[in-house]
C-alpha cells in the first residue's frame, strides 16, 4: 500500500538552503539501489513550513522545480531579503549597519525606503541620554522597534520567486505555514484549503484558509531582528512561526484528510541542527562543547527550538505503538495511522548568524549536505 507522504520544513533563514538539497533529493527520478516505492520522486501530498520554511513550502506548493529552487537559493543576497528600518537615524544607523555589515554579513545593508518598509515606526525612541534633549534623540537614534526590515523578502516572493495566492490556492498539494499570535503566544496555522479535524469532522479553528504574501512575511518575523506583520483579515499581529513551535507537526496528519487509516503515513523532517536519537552516538560536529559564545547563542537557540519536536515526537511514537497494537488484534476500523517519521539535519551545528546571513558560497554548502543527508536515510531506510 503506497504511503501518504508529507515534508515539513523548520525554521532557519539562510540556513533555509538546506531544504533546497534536501528537495533536490526528494525529486532526483533515479535513486539507485532502493526499493520499488522510493527508487522515484518522492512527491509529498502536505508540506509544512515556519520562517523561512513557509517561503520554501510556498514555492514547493506553487510548482516549483528542485532545481529552480536551489537556483534560487544561490542567486540570493543579504539585500534581497532585509535592510536598516526607515526609522532607523545617526548613530544606531552606523552601529547596527556596522554590526551586521561588518561582523556578520560580508555586505553592507541599505537603508529601506518608507514606501517599500514592513517597519511601524513607534511613538517613543530611545534616547542616547537623559540629559540631552528629544530632538537630539530623534536625530540620533530615531523611532523603530526591530533591527531590520523585511521590505527587500517581501519584494523578492514577488518578484523573483513570482509568489502567486492563486497557484498555490490551486495547487495540488495542502501547504500549512505557522505564525505565533504577539497577543496570545499561541500559533496560529494558514493552509491553502480549509482542514477539517477527523476526530470531530469540524473545521479546525487554529487554521486559517487562504496562503498570502504577508502571512508568509508573518511566518518569517523573527521577534526583535524583523518586524512583526499585520494580518488583516484575522486582525492580529503576528511573529515567527518558530517562537512556539518550529516543526508543528499534527497539523500535517488532518490535512490527509479522510484517507482510510490503514494508509501509512511517511514523514520527512527537515532540522536545521544535528540530530541523533537517545542513546546514539552523536554526529562528530555535535560531540565538542561550545567553544565561544556564538556557539552558545547556536545550541541554546537551536535546542530551544527543538524541545516541542523531542515531544511530539514522543507522541508519534506512542500512536504507533498503538497502531501496532490494533493490527497485531485485528481490530478494525483502525483509530490509529502507522506514521514513520524520518528527519534530515546536519551533522554539524551551522552558526546562528547565518539565520540573517546569504551568501552563494555557503548556501551552496548547506544544499550539498541537505542532498547527502536526505540520500543517507534513504540509503538506509529503503534499501533494495
Amino acid at each position: 500500500m503506497k504511503p501518504l507522504r508529507a515534508l515539513i520544513l523548520s525554521g532557519g533563514g539562510g540556513r533555509g538552503a538546506f531544504h533546497a538539497g534536501v528537495y533536490k533529493y526528494l525529486m532526483q527520478t533515479e535513486k539507485n539501489g532502493l526499493d520499488a516505492d522510493h527508487h522515484g520522486i518522492w512527491d509529498p501530498q502536505v508540506v509544512v513550513g515556519t520562517s523561512i520554511g513557509a517561503v520554501n513550502g510556498a514555492a514547493i506548493a506553487q510548482g516549483i522545480s528542485a532545481d529552480e529552487l536551489e537556483t534560487f537559493w544561490l542567486s540570493l543576497q543579504e539585500h534581497d531579503i532585509q535592510g536598516l528600518p526607515p526609522g532607523m537615524r545617526g548613530l544606531a544607523k552606523w552601529a547596527v549597519g556596522k554590526i551586521f555589515g561588518g561582523v556578520i554579513m560580508d555586505a553592507k545593508l541599505p537603508q529601506v525606503p518608507a514606501n517599500e518598509a514592513t517597519s511601524s515606526a513607534p511613538k517613543e525612541f530611545w534616547p542616547p541620554l537623559p540629559i540631552l534633549p528629544k530632538w537630539f534623540g530623534e536625530n540620533l537614534v530615531g523611532r523603530w522597534i526591530n533591527l531590520l526590515d523585511t521590505g527587500p523578502l517581501r519584494r523578492t516572493l514577488l518578484t523573483r520567486m513570482k509568489f502567486d495566492p492563486e497557484k498555490v490556492k490551486d495547487s495540488e498539494k495542502t501547504l500549512l505555514i505557522a505564525a505565533t499570535n504577539i497577543q496570545t503566544g499561541e500559533r496560529t496555522m494558514f493552509s491553502n484549503r480549509p482542514i477539517v479535524r477527523r476526530e470531530t469532522g469540524e473545521l479546525r479553528s487554529d487554521i486559517f484558509p487562504g496562503i498570502s504574501v504577508d502571512r508568509i512575511l508573518a511566518s518569517c518575523s523573527i521577534p526583535l531582528i524583523y518586524p512583526w506583520t499585520f494580518d488583516v483579515e484575522t486582525n492580529a499581529f503576528y511573529w515567527d512561526g518558530a517562537v512556539v513551535a518550529n516543526t508543528p507537526l499534527g497539523s500535517a496528519f488532518d490535512a490527509f484528510g479522510d484517507v482510510p487509516m490503514d494508509v501509512p503515513v511517511e514523514v520527512m523532517v527537515v532540522l536545521m541542527t544535528p540530530w541523533w536519537k537517545t542513546g546514539e552516538t552523536p554526529p562528530e560536529g555535535a560531540r565538542r562543547m561550545p567553544a565561544s559564545f556564538g556557539d552558545a547563542i547556536t545550541w541554546a537557540l537551536d535546542w530551544a527550538l527543538l524541545a516541542s519536536f523531542r515531544e511530539r515526537l514522543k507522541m508519534i511514537e506512542a500512536f504507533n505503538r498503538l497502531a501496532d497494537e490494533e493490527r497485531e488484534q485485528g481490530k478494525m476500523p483502525y483509530k490509529y495511522r502507522r506514521v514513520k517519521v524520518m528527519i534530515a539535519a546536519p551533522k554539524k551545528f551551522i552558526d546562528a548568524a547565518r539565520i540573517i546571513d546569504y551568501d552563494e558560497k555557503e548556501s551552496r554548502e548547506l544544499i550539498e549536505m541537505g542532498y547527502l543527508a536526505t540520500k543517507e536515510i534513504f540509503e538506509n531506510e529503503f534499501k533494495a
